[in-house]
């Protein structure tokens, strides 16, 4: 896999991983169709953590 679609594969993923409202990088897909964000912005169940990436350690996830 070249640099270029590993980077196209790392942006594919962040939209699936991404919560849209406060901006955290989960290391699991998001179910954005039926809830539109994380369980903690959509019901205020806390996050653990261990969950999301947090962005000063963050490179290529893919």
């Amino acid at each position: 896999m070249t640099l270029a679609q590993e980077r196209a594969l790392d942006r594919a993923m962040e939209a699936r991983t991404r919560c849209p409202k406060c901006r955290r990088r989960y290391h699991h897909c998001l179910p954005l169709r039926t809830l539109g964000s994380c369980l903690e912005c959509h019901d205020g169940t806390p996050a653990d953590p261990a969950n999301y990436v947090h962005e000063s350690r963050h490179d290529l996830v893919a």
